[in-house]
């Protein structure tokens, strides 16, 4: 929705995070005139060699700006709550078990996923909430020639758990790392967050916790839209990057 979108970009804005700005609306015809920042995204760089460490703490930099906004600019969006969380995990039955791996119906391990979800929910829906980008990995982050960086896709932008944007970004489903690289980077950016006074659990270990079940969760709804994109939309491309996507959730 053309309205929501400038919505969430003026509110990204004021948060201090660079998305392309607005230059022109056009309501009535439903287009936008916007800022172009540039064709290099994170993981271009990142596949290219660039120094992972100075990438990944610039797009943390970046996310902390959209987590340390006022509780009040947070608010203005709605909630990632029970419903959304619970509907965007249905996408894993229906499009990956039932129709990528043809799985016929079993009351079982209905019974058993019906009980993680619930138990995810239960989970995401007890970290701090903070506005949610919902889709920050490096394929929507942009490296700017003026240094730092970019922000796209963000019109889905919710209210929700701390911890989902987080490993959106560090769980890549396009790139991976080695665990303990990840939880060196979980560690640093608890700590930057934690001394500018967001909440971020009472210990590394709680918010690591955070951190892997929002991770399940997203990946879980994943599986299901990279399913989704081939069977129904025709995207084969995204078929490569199911494994990667399993693997999270394996691990």
């Amino acid at each position: 929705d053309l309205l929501a979108a400038i919505g969430v970009e003026r509110l990204l804005e004021r948060c201090g995070l660079h998305v392309p700005h607005i230059d022109a609306v056009d309501e009535a015809r439903g287009f936008l005139l916007l800022e172009d920042l540039g064709g290099t995204h994170l993981l271009a760089r990142l596949k290219a060699g660039g120094d992972a460490d100075a990438l990944y703490g610039a797009a943390l930099d970046a996310l902390a700006c959209i987590q340390l906004a006022p509780p009040a600019l947070s608010a203005e969006l709605p909630p990632y709550d029970r419903l959304v969380l619970e509907r965007e995990m249905q996408l894993l039955p229906e499009w990956f078990c039932a129709r990528h791996l043809q799985l016929t119906a079993d009351p079982v391990r209905e019974a058993l996923l019906a009980r993680t979800m619930d138990f995810l929910v239960r989970e995401m829906l007890a970290q701090p909430r903070v506005l949610v980008h919902r889709d920050y990995h490096s394929r929507n982050l942009m490296v700017l020639e003026q240094g730092g960086i970019g922000v796209l896709d963000f019109q889905d932008a919710l209210a929700g758990p701390l911890a989902y944007d987080l490993v959106s970004l560090l769980k890549d489903c396009y790139i991976a790392w080695p665990r303990d690289r990840v939880e060196g980077w979980v560690a640093s950016y608890r700590e930057k967050i934690r001394d500018s006074g967001l909440v971020a659990g009472v210990s590394e270990a709680q918010f690591l916790r955070w951190f892997d079940m929002a991770g399940l969760q997203r990946h879980l709804k994943v599986l299901g839209i990279f399913a989704r994109l081939w069977y129904r939309d025709g995207k084969s491309s995204y078929l490569a990057d199911l494994p990667l996507t399993l693997e999270y959730v394996r691990d």
